[in-house]
Protein backbone atom coordinates (compact mmCIF):
# COMPACT_ATOMS: atom_id res chain seq x y z
CA UNK A 1 0.00 0.00 0.00
CA UNK A 2 1.22 3.48 -0.79
CA UNK A 3 2.44 5.36 2.27
CA UNK A 4 0.81 8.75 2.85
CA UNK A 5 3.21 11.32 4.28
CA UNK A 6 1.56 14.12 6.23
CA UNK A 7 3.46 17.33 5.53
CA UNK A 8 2.95 19.87 8.28
CA UNK A 9 3.97 23.50 7.86
CA UNK A 10 7.73 23.80 7.52
CA UNK A 11 9.44 24.51 10.81
CA UNK A 12 13.11 25.38 11.33
CA UNK A 13 13.45 -7.66 33.27
CA UNK A 14 11.75 -9.66 36.82
CA UNK A 15 12.67 -6.68 38.89
CA UNK A 16 12.02 -5.51 42.40
CA UNK A 17 9.63 -2.57 42.78
CA UNK A 18 11.38 0.77 42.67
CA UNK A 19 10.05 3.24 45.23
CA UNK A 20 11.56 6.68 45.71
CA UNK A 21 10.66 8.64 48.77
CA UNK A 22 11.22 12.30 49.44
CA UNK A 23 12.55 11.72 52.97
CA UNK A 24 13.27 14.80 55.04
CA UNK A 25 16.96 15.63 55.11
CA UNK A 26 18.37 18.92 56.31
CA UNK A 27 21.30 18.77 53.87
CA UNK A 28 18.99 18.24 50.88
CA UNK A 29 16.66 20.94 52.15
CA UNK A 30 19.58 23.32 52.34
CA UNK A 31 20.55 22.60 48.75
CA UNK A 32 16.99 23.17 47.60
CA UNK A 33 16.86 26.72 48.96
CA UNK A 34 17.34 29.53 46.50
CA UNK A 35 20.02 31.20 48.63
CA UNK A 36 22.26 28.18 48.79
CA UNK A 37 21.65 27.46 45.12
CA UNK A 38 22.91 30.94 44.24
CA UNK A 39 25.94 30.58 46.53
CA UNK A 40 27.03 27.24 45.19
CA UNK A 41 26.37 27.69 41.47
CA UNK A 42 29.44 29.82 40.65
CA UNK A 43 31.47 27.10 42.33
CA UNK A 44 29.64 24.01 41.17
CA UNK A 45 29.43 25.19 37.56
CA UNK A 46 26.47 25.24 35.21
CA UNK A 47 24.18 22.24 34.95
CA UNK A 48 22.67 20.91 31.76
CA UNK A 49 19.73 18.69 30.93
CA UNK A 50 18.32 17.19 27.75
CA UNK A 51 14.61 16.54 27.16
CA UNK A 52 13.63 14.05 24.45
CA UNK A 53 9.99 13.94 23.36
CA UNK A 54 9.19 11.03 21.02
CA UNK A 55 5.80 11.86 19.55
CA UNK A 56 3.67 10.19 16.89
CA UNK A 57 4.48 12.80 14.21
CA UNK A 58 7.64 14.50 15.48
CA UNK A 59 10.67 13.86 17.66
CA UNK A 60 11.68 16.97 19.61
CA UNK A 61 14.90 17.41 21.58
CA UNK A 62 16.28 20.34 23.59
CA UNK A 63 19.40 20.94 25.67
CA UNK A 64 18.97 23.49 28.48
CA UNK A 65 21.60 25.03 30.71
CA UNK A 66 20.64 26.26 34.15
CA UNK A 67 22.00 29.67 34.99
CA UNK A 68 21.45 32.21 37.71
CA UNK A 69 17.88 33.41 37.38
CA UNK A 70 16.73 31.03 34.68
CA UNK A 71 17.70 28.80 31.78
CA UNK A 72 19.51 29.07 28.45
CA UNK A 73 18.56 27.13 25.34
CA UNK A 74 21.85 25.76 24.03
CA UNK A 75 20.68 23.44 21.25
CA UNK A 76 17.52 21.93 19.89
CA UNK A 77 16.32 19.70 17.07
CA UNK A 78 13.15 18.46 15.42
CA UNK A 79 12.54 15.67 12.92
CA UNK A 80 9.29 14.56 11.29
CA UNK A 81 8.36 10.85 11.37
CA UNK A 82 6.70 8.97 8.56
CA UNK A 83 3.26 7.51 9.33
CA UNK A 84 3.10 4.06 10.93
CA UNK A 85 6.54 4.30 12.62
CA UNK A 86 4.60 4.95 15.84
CA UNK A 87 0.92 3.99 16.06
CA UNK A 88 -1.04 4.59 19.28
CA UNK A 89 2.32 5.05 21.09
CA UNK A 90 3.59 1.62 20.01
CA UNK A 91 6.93 1.41 18.19
CA UNK A 92 5.87 -0.31 14.94
CA UNK A 93 9.17 0.26 13.11
CA UNK A 94 11.96 0.17 15.67
CA UNK A 95 14.76 0.51 13.12
CA UNK A 96 13.28 3.63 11.53
CA UNK A 97 12.70 5.20 14.95
CA UNK A 98 16.32 4.59 15.97
CA UNK A 99 17.58 6.16 12.75
CA UNK A 100 15.42 9.26 13.29
CA UNK A 101 16.64 9.71 16.88
CA UNK A 102 20.21 9.34 15.69
CA UNK A 103 19.46 11.91 12.98
CA UNK A 104 18.11 14.50 15.43
CA UNK A 105 21.08 14.03 17.79
CA UNK A 106 23.57 14.54 14.96
CA UNK A 107 21.77 17.45 13.28
CA UNK A 108 21.16 19.37 16.52
CA UNK A 109 24.71 18.94 17.80
CA UNK A 110 23.47 18.05 21.29
CA UNK A 111 26.48 16.68 23.16
CA UNK A 112 24.96 15.87 26.57
CA UNK A 113 24.32 12.11 26.54
CA UNK A 114 22.07 11.88 29.61
CA UNK A 115 18.48 12.37 28.48
CA UNK A 116 15.06 12.55 30.10
CA UNK A 117 12.09 10.92 28.35
CA UNK A 118 8.36 10.62 29.07
CA UNK A 119 5.69 7.91 29.01
CA UNK A 120 1.97 8.57 29.12
CA UNK A 121 -1.57 7.37 28.54
CA UNK A 122 -2.49 3.76 29.19
CA UNK A 123 1.16 2.97 29.89
CA UNK A 124 1.02 4.84 33.23
CA UNK A 125 -0.94 3.99 36.38
CA UNK A 126 -1.41 6.92 38.77
CA UNK A 127 -3.47 7.33 41.91
CA UNK A 128 -3.80 10.38 44.15
CA UNK A 129 -3.84 9.31 47.79
CA UNK A 130 -4.30 10.97 51.17
CA UNK A 131 -2.35 9.41 54.04
CA UNK A 132 -1.32 10.20 57.57
CA UNK A 133 2.30 11.21 57.92
CA UNK A 134 4.13 8.33 59.65
CA UNK A 135 5.55 9.15 63.06
CA UNK A 136 8.86 7.52 62.21
CA UNK A 137 10.75 8.05 58.98
CA UNK A 138 11.60 4.38 58.62
CA UNK A 139 7.87 3.54 58.52
CA UNK A 140 7.36 5.65 55.39
CA UNK A 141 8.68 3.05 52.94
CA UNK A 142 6.42 0.40 54.44
CA UNK A 143 3.37 2.65 54.06
CA UNK A 144 4.14 3.29 50.40
CA UNK A 145 4.75 -0.41 49.80
CA UNK A 146 1.36 -1.21 51.30
CA UNK A 147 -0.36 1.48 49.23
CA UNK A 148 1.28 0.16 46.08
CA UNK A 149 -0.04 -3.36 46.73
CA UNK A 150 -3.54 -1.99 47.18
CA UNK A 151 -3.62 0.37 44.19
CA UNK A 152 -1.33 -1.11 41.52
CA UNK A 153 -3.21 -3.92 39.70
CA UNK A 154 -0.04 -5.83 38.84
CA UNK A 155 2.61 -7.88 40.58
CA UNK A 156 4.98 -5.31 42.09
CA UNK A 157 7.90 -7.27 40.68
CA UNK A 158 6.72 -6.31 37.21
CA UNK A 159 6.46 -2.54 37.76
CA UNK A 160 8.55 0.49 38.64
CA UNK A 161 6.94 2.75 41.21
CA UNK A 162 7.59 6.31 42.29
CA UNK A 163 5.75 8.86 44.42
CA UNK A 164 5.40 12.62 44.26
CA UNK A 165 4.46 14.63 47.31
CA UNK A 166 1.75 17.13 46.34
CA UNK A 167 0.90 19.01 49.54
CA UNK A 168 0.74 18.54 53.29
CA UNK A 169 -1.69 20.00 55.79
CA UNK A 170 -0.88 19.05 59.35
CA UNK A 171 -0.68 15.25 59.58
CA UNK A 172 -2.43 14.76 56.25
CA UNK A 173 -0.15 14.20 53.27
CA UNK A 174 -1.48 14.18 49.71
CA UNK A 175 0.73 12.34 47.27
CA UNK A 176 0.58 10.83 43.81
CA UNK A 177 1.48 7.16 43.45
CA UNK A 178 2.76 6.38 39.93
CA UNK A 179 3.66 3.06 38.34
CA UNK A 180 4.63 1.65 34.94
CA UNK A 181 5.28 -1.91 33.81
CA UNK A 182 8.81 -3.01 32.93
CA UNK A 183 7.60 -4.29 29.56
CA UNK A 184 6.65 -0.71 28.64
CA UNK A 185 9.80 0.94 29.97
CA UNK A 186 12.50 -1.34 28.61
CA UNK A 187 11.70 -0.94 24.87
CA UNK A 188 12.15 2.83 25.32
CA UNK A 189 15.34 2.36 27.35
CA UNK A 190 16.81 -0.05 24.78
CA UNK A 191 16.11 2.37 21.92
CA UNK A 192 17.89 5.21 23.73
CA UNK A 193 20.89 3.00 24.41
CA UNK A 194 20.94 1.95 20.76
CA UNK A 195 21.80 5.56 19.80
CA UNK A 196 24.37 5.91 22.60
CA UNK A 197 22.11 7.99 24.84
CA UNK A 198 21.98 7.41 28.59
CA UNK A 199 18.44 7.23 30.04
CA UNK A 200 18.48 9.57 33.04
CA UNK A 201 14.83 9.98 34.03
CA UNK A 202 11.47 8.71 32.75
CA UNK A 203 8.83 11.28 33.71
CA UNK A 204 5.04 11.51 33.25
CA UNK A 205 3.09 14.09 31.25
CA UNK A 206 1.16 15.97 33.99
CA UNK A 207 4.31 17.11 35.81
CA UNK A 208 6.16 17.76 32.55
CA UNK A 209 3.40 20.08 31.31
CA UNK A 210 3.18 21.82 34.67
CA UNK A 211 6.91 22.61 34.48
CA UNK A 212 6.71 23.72 30.84
CA UNK A 213 3.73 26.03 31.48
CA UNK A 214 4.80 27.24 34.95
CA UNK A 215 5.08 30.84 33.75
CA UNK A 216 1.33 30.82 33.02
CA UNK A 217 0.32 29.47 36.45
CA UNK A 218 -0.12 31.43 39.68
CA UNK A 219 -0.08 29.90 43.15
CA UNK A 220 -3.78 30.64 43.53
CA UNK A 221 -6.64 29.64 41.25
CA UNK A 222 -7.36 26.80 38.86
CA UNK A 223 -5.64 26.46 35.48
CA UNK A 224 -6.39 24.09 32.60
CA UNK A 225 -3.36 22.81 30.66
CA UNK A 226 -4.16 21.18 27.31
CA UNK A 227 -1.65 19.41 25.08
CA UNK A 228 -3.11 18.62 21.63
CA UNK A 229 -1.07 15.78 20.18
CA UNK A 230 -1.48 13.96 16.88
CA UNK A 231 -3.57 11.08 18.29
CA UNK A 232 -4.45 12.17 21.84
CA UNK A 233 -5.30 15.26 23.87
CA UNK A 234 -4.09 15.48 27.46
CA UNK A 235 -5.89 17.75 29.93
CA UNK A 236 -4.13 18.60 33.21
CA UNK A 237 -5.84 20.63 35.93
CA UNK A 238 -3.64 22.61 38.33
CA UNK A 239 -5.32 23.97 41.45
CA UNK A 240 -3.60 26.48 43.74
CA UNK A 241 -0.22 25.54 42.29
CA UNK A 242 -0.66 21.78 42.79
CA UNK A 243 -1.58 18.97 40.45
CA UNK A 244 -5.29 18.24 40.80
CA UNK A 245 -6.18 15.67 38.12
CA UNK A 246 -5.58 14.75 34.48
CA UNK A 247 -7.39 12.92 31.71
CA UNK A 248 -6.56 11.86 28.18
CA UNK A 249 -9.06 11.70 25.31
CA UNK A 250 -8.46 9.74 22.07
CA UNK A 251 -8.82 12.76 19.77
CA UNK A 252 -6.10 14.89 18.25
CA UNK A 253 -4.72 16.56 15.15
CA UNK A 254 -5.40 13.38 13.17
CA UNK A 255 -9.13 13.79 13.97
CA UNK A 256 -9.16 17.28 12.39
CA UNK A 257 -7.33 16.02 9.29
CA UNK A 258 -9.68 13.09 8.74
CA UNK A 259 -12.77 15.29 9.18
CA UNK A 260 -11.46 17.79 6.61
CA UNK A 261 -10.79 14.92 4.20
CA UNK A 262 -14.34 13.69 4.67
CA UNK A 263 -16.05 17.05 4.33
CA UNK A 264 -13.89 18.56 1.59
CA UNK A 265 -13.07 15.36 -0.33
CA UNK A 266 -9.32 16.08 -0.40
CA UNK A 267 -6.21 14.08 0.34
CA UNK A 268 -4.32 14.09 3.63
CA UNK A 269 -1.59 16.48 2.40
CA UNK A 270 -4.12 19.12 1.37
CA UNK A 271 -6.12 18.62 4.58
CA UNK A 272 -3.03 19.36 6.67
CA UNK A 273 -2.28 22.56 4.78
CA UNK A 274 -5.78 24.02 5.07
CA UNK A 275 -5.97 22.94 8.72
CA UNK A 276 -3.07 25.28 9.51
CA UNK A 277 -4.54 28.20 7.57
CA UNK A 278 -3.11 27.79 4.08
CA UNK A 279 -5.57 28.69 1.31
CA UNK A 280 -5.90 26.06 -1.42
CA UNK A 281 -7.73 26.58 -4.69
CA UNK A 282 -10.96 24.57 -5.08
CA UNK A 283 -11.14 23.99 -1.30
CA UNK A 284 -13.92 26.06 0.19
CA UNK A 285 -13.03 27.83 3.42
CA UNK A 286 -16.56 27.33 4.77
CA UNK A 287 -16.16 23.56 4.40
CA UNK A 288 -12.84 23.67 6.24
CA UNK A 289 -14.41 25.75 9.02
CA UNK A 290 -17.31 23.31 9.22
CA UNK A 291 -14.93 20.34 9.61
CA UNK A 292 -12.88 22.10 12.30
CA UNK A 293 -16.05 23.17 14.13
CA UNK A 294 -17.42 19.59 14.05
CA UNK A 295 -14.20 18.21 15.57
CA UNK A 296 -14.08 20.95 18.20
CA UNK A 297 -17.63 20.06 19.28
CA UNK A 298 -16.48 16.49 19.93
CA UNK A 299 -13.55 17.78 21.98
CA UNK A 300 -15.68 20.30 23.89
CA UNK A 301 -18.26 17.65 24.84
CA UNK A 302 -15.49 15.59 26.48
CA UNK A 303 -14.02 18.65 28.18
CA UNK A 304 -17.40 19.73 29.56
CA UNK A 305 -17.68 16.49 31.53
CA UNK A 306 -14.16 16.82 32.91
CA UNK A 307 -14.37 20.51 33.77
CA UNK A 308 -17.63 19.92 35.64
CA UNK A 309 -15.40 18.92 38.57
CA UNK A 310 -13.95 22.45 38.78
CA UNK A 311 -16.25 25.44 38.98
CA UNK A 312 -13.97 28.35 38.13
CA UNK A 313 -10.71 28.47 36.24
CA UNK A 314 -8.56 31.44 35.33
CA UNK A 315 -6.82 30.44 32.12
CA UNK A 316 -6.71 27.67 29.54
CA UNK A 317 -3.19 27.08 28.22
CA UNK A 318 -2.83 25.11 24.97
CA UNK A 319 0.30 23.46 23.61
CA UNK A 320 1.40 20.61 21.39
CA UNK A 321 1.21 20.33 17.60
CA UNK A 322 -2.51 21.11 17.55
CA UNK A 323 -1.94 24.52 19.15
CA UNK A 324 -1.04 25.83 15.69
CA UNK A 325 -4.48 25.07 14.21
CA UNK A 326 -6.26 28.17 12.95
CA UNK A 327 -8.37 30.03 15.55
CA UNK A 328 -7.92 27.34 18.24
CA UNK A 329 -7.46 29.76 21.20
CA UNK A 330 -10.43 31.88 20.10
CA UNK A 331 -12.67 28.78 19.87
CA UNK A 332 -11.70 27.58 23.35
CA UNK A 333 -12.08 31.06 24.84
CA UNK A 334 -15.55 31.47 23.37
CA UNK A 335 -16.71 27.99 24.41
CA UNK A 336 -15.58 28.22 28.03
CA UNK A 337 -15.87 32.00 28.48
CA UNK A 338 -12.36 32.44 29.83
CA UNK A 339 -8.93 33.57 28.71
CA UNK A 340 -7.13 31.11 26.48
CA UNK A 341 -3.61 31.38 25.09
CA UNK A 342 -1.16 29.23 23.16
CA UNK A 343 1.82 28.31 25.30
CA UNK A 344 5.34 29.39 24.41
CA UNK A 345 7.65 27.37 26.66
CA UNK A 346 10.62 29.52 25.56
CA UNK A 347 9.17 32.80 26.89
CA UNK A 348 11.43 33.00 29.97
CA UNK A 349 14.32 31.03 28.45
CA UNK A 350 17.33 32.81 27.01
CA UNK A 351 17.66 31.77 23.34
CA UNK A 352 20.96 33.23 22.01
CA UNK A 353 20.50 31.58 18.59
CA UNK A 354 16.76 32.19 18.41
CA UNK A 355 13.80 30.02 19.37
CA UNK A 356 12.16 27.43 17.07
CA UNK A 357 9.58 28.58 14.52
CA UNK A 358 6.81 26.61 16.25
CA UNK A 359 7.69 26.82 19.96
CA UNK A 360 4.47 25.11 21.15
CA UNK A 361 5.77 21.83 19.68
CA UNK A 362 8.59 21.78 22.23
CA UNK A 363 6.56 22.05 25.45
CA UNK A 364 7.10 18.43 26.52
CA UNK A 365 10.83 18.46 25.74
CA UNK A 366 11.26 21.74 27.66
CA UNK A 367 9.24 20.40 30.61
CA UNK A 368 11.39 17.25 30.75
CA UNK A 369 14.61 19.26 30.88
CA UNK A 370 13.27 21.58 33.60
CA UNK A 371 11.96 18.66 35.68
CA UNK A 372 15.40 17.09 35.55
CA UNK A 373 17.19 20.32 36.50
CA UNK A 374 14.78 21.13 39.34
CA UNK A 375 13.99 17.55 40.43
CA UNK A 376 10.26 18.32 40.32
CA UNK A 377 8.91 15.31 38.46
CA UNK A 378 8.92 11.58 39.06
CA UNK A 379 11.39 9.02 37.79
CA UNK A 380 10.14 5.65 36.54
CA UNK A 381 13.56 4.55 35.35
CA UNK A 382 14.32 1.07 36.80
CA UNK A 383 16.81 1.21 39.64
CA UNK A 384 19.48 -0.86 37.88
CA UNK A 385 19.38 1.52 34.88
CA UNK A 386 19.97 4.68 36.88
CA UNK A 387 23.07 6.81 36.57
CA UNK A 388 24.70 7.15 39.98
CA UNK A 389 25.13 10.77 41.03
CA UNK A 390 27.73 11.90 43.47
CA UNK A 391 26.67 13.59 46.63
CA UNK A 392 25.98 17.26 45.84
CA UNK A 393 28.32 18.53 48.54
CA UNK A 394 31.23 16.47 47.23
CA UNK A 395 30.38 17.51 43.69
CA UNK A 396 30.44 21.15 44.71
CA UNK A 397 33.82 20.75 46.42
CA UNK A 398 35.22 18.89 43.43
CA UNK A 399 34.07 21.36 40.80
CA UNK A 400 34.89 24.38 42.93
CA UNK A 401 38.51 23.50 43.63
CA UNK A 402 39.74 27.02 42.93
CA UNK A 403 37.15 28.59 45.22
CA UNK A 404 38.14 26.26 48.05
CA UNK A 405 41.88 26.35 47.34
CA UNK A 406 42.79 27.61 50.82
CA UNK A 407 40.89 24.90 52.63
CA UNK A 408 41.93 22.37 50.02
CA UNK A 409 45.63 23.01 50.60
CA UNK A 410 45.34 22.19 54.28
CA UNK A 411 43.30 19.06 53.51
CA UNK A 412 45.83 17.91 50.89
CA UNK A 413 48.74 18.32 53.29
CA UNK A 414 46.93 16.26 55.88
CA UNK A 415 46.13 13.58 53.32
CA UNK A 416 49.76 13.40 52.21
CA UNK A 417 50.96 12.85 55.79
CA UNK A 418 48.27 10.29 56.40
CA UNK A 419 49.02 8.59 53.09
CA UNK A 420 52.71 8.15 53.89
CA UNK A 421 51.97 6.45 57.19
CA UNK A 422 49.23 4.16 55.83
CA UNK A 423 50.52 3.50 52.31
CA UNK A 424 51.47 -0.12 52.84
CA UNK A 425 48.12 -1.08 54.40
CA UNK A 426 46.22 0.72 51.70
CA UNK A 427 48.08 -1.06 48.91
CA UNK A 428 47.45 -4.44 50.54
CA UNK A 429 43.75 -3.70 50.80
CA UNK A 430 43.63 -2.57 47.18
CA UNK A 431 45.34 -5.75 46.00
CA UNK A 432 42.86 -7.83 47.96
CA UNK A 433 39.89 -5.87 46.62
CA UNK A 434 41.15 -6.06 43.04
CA UNK A 435 41.58 -9.82 43.31
CA UNK A 436 38.01 -10.18 44.54
CA UNK A 437 36.75 -7.87 41.77
CA UNK A 438 38.61 -9.90 39.15
CA UNK A 439 36.90 -13.07 40.34
CA UNK A 440 33.51 -11.37 40.32
CA UNK A 441 34.09 -9.92 36.86
CA UNK A 442 34.86 -13.35 35.44
CA UNK A 443 31.31 -14.43 36.26
CA UNK A 444 29.92 -11.14 34.99
CA UNK A 445 31.69 -11.54 31.64
CA UNK A 446 30.08 -14.96 31.27
CA UNK A 447 26.65 -13.49 32.12
CA UNK A 448 27.14 -10.67 29.63
CA UNK A 449 28.01 -13.15 26.87
CA UNK A 450 24.89 -15.16 27.64
CA UNK A 451 22.78 -11.97 27.58
CA UNK A 452 24.30 -10.97 24.23
CA UNK A 453 23.41 -14.36 22.78
CA UNK A 454 19.85 -14.00 24.08
CA UNK A 455 19.66 -10.49 22.63
CA UNK A 456 20.63 -11.80 19.18
CA UNK A 457 17.94 -14.47 19.42
CA UNK A 458 15.32 -11.91 20.47
CA UNK A 459 16.37 -9.56 17.62
CA UNK A 460 15.82 -12.35 15.10
CA UNK A 461 12.38 -13.11 16.53
CA UNK A 462 11.41 -9.42 16.51
CA UNK A 463 12.50 -9.18 12.87
CA UNK A 464 10.26 -12.12 11.98
CA UNK A 465 7.30 -10.48 13.77
CA UNK A 466 7.94 -7.17 11.99
CA UNK A 467 8.06 -8.90 8.61
CA UNK A 468 4.78 -10.70 9.34
CA UNK A 469 3.00 -7.49 10.34
CA UNK A 470 4.56 -5.30 7.65
CA UNK A 471 1.51 -5.23 5.34
CA UNK A 472 -1.32 -5.64 7.80
CA UNK A 473 -2.60 -2.07 7.29
CA UNK A 474 -2.98 -2.28 3.49
CA UNK A 475 -6.39 -4.00 3.46
CA UNK A 476 -7.57 -1.69 6.24
CA UNK A 477 -6.65 1.34 4.11
CA UNK A 478 -8.48 -0.20 1.12
CA UNK A 479 -11.71 -0.61 3.09
CA UNK A 480 -11.39 2.86 4.61
CA UNK A 481 -10.88 4.51 1.22
CA UNK A 482 -13.84 2.66 -0.38
CA UNK A 483 -16.08 3.65 2.54
CA UNK A 484 -15.00 7.30 2.23
CA UNK A 485 -15.74 7.40 -1.52
CA UNK A 486 -19.14 5.65 -1.36
CA UNK A 487 -22.00 8.11 -2.26
CA UNK A 488 -25.12 8.51 -0.17
CA UNK A 489 -27.89 5.90 -0.54
CA UNK A 490 -25.44 3.43 -2.01
CA UNK A 491 -24.61 0.09 -0.39
CA UNK A 492 -21.95 -2.51 -1.12
CA UNK A 493 -23.04 -6.15 -1.01
CA UNK A 494 -19.64 -7.62 -1.92
CA UNK A 495 -16.01 -6.63 -2.21
CA UNK A 496 -13.94 -9.38 -3.82
CA UNK A 497 -10.19 -9.38 -4.25
CA UNK A 498 -9.49 -10.95 -7.66
CA UNK A 499 -5.71 -11.00 -7.39
CA UNK A 500 -2.77 -9.02 -5.99
CA UNK A 501 0.52 -8.31 -7.73
CA UNK A 502 3.36 -5.80 -7.59
CA UNK A 503 1.13 -3.11 -9.08
CA UNK A 504 -1.64 -3.44 -6.52
CA UNK A 505 -4.86 -5.29 -5.76
CA UNK A 506 -7.52 -5.93 -8.39
CA UNK A 507 -10.92 -5.69 -6.70
CA UNK A 508 -14.53 -6.28 -7.75
CA UNK A 509 -17.23 -4.15 -6.09
CA UNK A 510 -20.90 -5.19 -6.24
CA UNK A 511 -23.58 -2.94 -4.80
CA UNK A 512 -27.09 -1.53 -4.84
CA UNK A 513 -28.20 2.08 -5.19
CA UNK A 514 -31.38 4.01 -5.88
CA UNK A 515 -30.09 5.94 -8.88
CA UNK A 516 -27.85 5.52 -11.91
CA UNK A 517 -26.39 8.89 -11.00
CA UNK A 518 -25.04 7.40 -7.77
CA UNK A 519 -23.21 4.73 -9.79
CA UNK A 520 -21.68 7.48 -11.93
CA UNK A 521 -20.69 9.48 -8.81
CA UNK A 522 -19.10 6.41 -7.24
CA UNK A 523 -17.02 5.72 -10.37
CA UNK A 524 -16.00 9.38 -10.53
CA UNK A 525 -14.90 9.30 -6.86
CA UNK A 526 -12.84 6.17 -7.50
CA UNK A 527 -11.20 7.68 -10.59
CA UNK A 528 -10.23 10.90 -8.76
CA UNK A 529 -8.85 9.01 -5.76
CA UNK A 530 -5.08 8.69 -5.50
CA UNK A 531 -5.46 4.98 -4.71
CA UNK A 532 -7.60 3.61 -7.57
CA UNK A 533 -6.89 3.20 -11.28
CA UNK A 534 -8.40 1.31 -14.19
CA UNK A 535 -11.98 1.83 -12.95
CA UNK A 536 -14.44 -0.10 -15.16
CA UNK A 537 -18.20 -0.56 -15.02
CA UNK A 538 -18.98 -4.28 -15.55
CA UNK A 539 -22.77 -4.00 -15.60
CA UNK A 540 -25.83 -2.22 -14.18
CA UNK A 541 -29.25 -3.81 -13.80
CA UNK A 542 -32.58 -2.44 -12.65
CA UNK A 543 -34.23 -4.14 -9.71
CA UNK A 544 -36.75 -3.60 -6.95
CA UNK A 545 -36.63 -3.99 -3.15
CA UNK A 546 -39.79 -3.61 -1.07
CA UNK A 547 -41.52 -1.61 -3.78
CA UNK A 548 -38.54 0.73 -4.30
CA UNK A 549 -36.80 0.72 -7.66
CA UNK A 550 -33.07 0.04 -7.36
CA UNK A 551 -30.02 -0.34 -9.57
CA UNK A 552 -27.60 -3.23 -9.11
CA UNK A 553 -24.08 -2.57 -10.31
CA UNK A 554 -20.66 -4.14 -10.51
CA UNK A 555 -17.41 -2.14 -10.78
CA UNK A 556 -13.86 -3.35 -11.26
CA UNK A 557 -10.86 -1.27 -10.15
CA UNK A 558 -7.16 -1.47 -9.35
CA UNK A 559 -6.09 -0.48 -5.78
CA UNK A 560 -2.50 0.77 -5.79
CA UNK A 561 -0.33 -0.30 -2.86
Amino acid sequence: MKTIKFKFPSIRKVKLPTIHLAKPNWVKSLFRTKIFDLLRRPVAGERRAVGLDIGTRYIKMVQLKKRIGGYTLEKYGLVELLPEIIVDREFMDRGALIENIRKIVESSGIDERKVSAVICGKNVISKKLLIKVPKKKKEYAGVIQSLAKENIPFDLKEVVIDTRKLKQEGENLELLLVGAKNEILYPLIDILKEVDLIPYTVDIMPFVLQSAYQKYIDKEGTYILINIGFEHILIVIIKDGYYFLDEEIPLGTRTFIEEIQRVCGVGADIAVKVLYGEKIKDVKEENVSKAIETTLKRIFSRLDRLLAEVHEYKTIVIGGGGAGISNIPEAFSKQFNTRCEVANPFTDIDCPKGMPAAPHLFDIAIGLAIDKLENTGVNLLPQEERVEERNKILQTLDQGLIFYSGVGSVVILGLVVYGLTCKQHRIEREIKDMTAQQEALTDKVKEVKELMDKEKDITIKVKVIQDLSKHKYERVKLLDEVNRLLPAYTWLVALNEKFADTVGIKILLRGITTSNFAVSDFMKNLETSAYFTDVQLIYTQRGEIGGTKTTDFEIQAQFKE
